[in-house]
């Protein structure tokens, strides 16, 4: 079924991307219409591999972590430290019932200085369900993707050496607070993800540095 769906994927890609490419294209277009839209083959055929490659990556993640034990609760909570960067942690949750199914994950919060707040997430991929999740996004991990609004830009970039997506919003008027969101895959099998309420994207780029991956099996 996994070949199947994969192939269909990438029929679909490929159906958009010739339809994006030659639609719309009249006698009187420019030379430099024309380069661009050679420039957005290139860069869609480019997306195209990718997601050829995180289809197969998603299949061995799975493959490779459905039979894993997840971590116990223990292992878990051991991964949110009572402090982190001088913030004390005020909350925290964890289990095997995320998502209301059974895979192994947990969340803490830190309260940190000027009403800012940090929410720290680990799914571990452990387990055919957890797989399922962390493997999904790996593969989405693999496209080139950028997103630039009036409101946020989301980009998928390299944070401290993984591969991670990105979120930051956009101050809608003078002192406003922003918040923004990284997500990555730790040893391609625990999904970490930093969310930060007043905090700017590199302030939570700065924090990946700063976790205890030690504690991770």
């Amino acid at each position: 079924m996994m070949n199947v769906s994969k192939f269909a994927w990438v029929m679909t890609l490929s159906t958009s991307l010739f339809v994006a490419c030659s639609g719309g294209k009249g006698t009187g277009q420019s030379e430099q219409e024309d380069t661009q839209e050679g420039t957005s083959v290139v860069e869609g055929l480019g997306n195209l591999g990718n997601l050829q490659d995180g289809a197969s990556k998603m299949e061995e993640m799975q493959a490779q972590l459905k039979n894993v034990t997840k971590l116990s609760n223990e292992e878990l909570k051991a991964f949110f430290p009572e402090n982190l960067n001088g913030w004390r942690r005020s909350a925290y949750s964890g289990g095997n019932q995320a998502y209301g199914v059974d895979v192994a994950s947990g969340n803490a919060v830190y309260e940190a200085q000027d009403d800012k707040e940090l929410m720290l997430t680990l799914t571990d991929g452990a387990g055919e369900t957890g797989a399922a999740v962390v493997s999904l996004m790996a593969m989405g991990l693999t496209m080139d993707s950028e997103k630039d609004s009036d409101y946020e830009v989301t980009k998928n970039e390299d944070v401290h050496g993984y591969r991670a997506s990105t979120r930051e919003t956009k101050p809608q008027q003078e002192g406003s607070i922003v918040d923004s969101d990284i997500t990555f895959i730790y040893k391609d099998r625990y999904l970490v993800k930093l969310e930060g309420d007043g905090f700017k994207l590199d302030e939570l780029k700065d924090l990946v540095g700063k976790l205890n991956f030690s504690a991770l099996k």
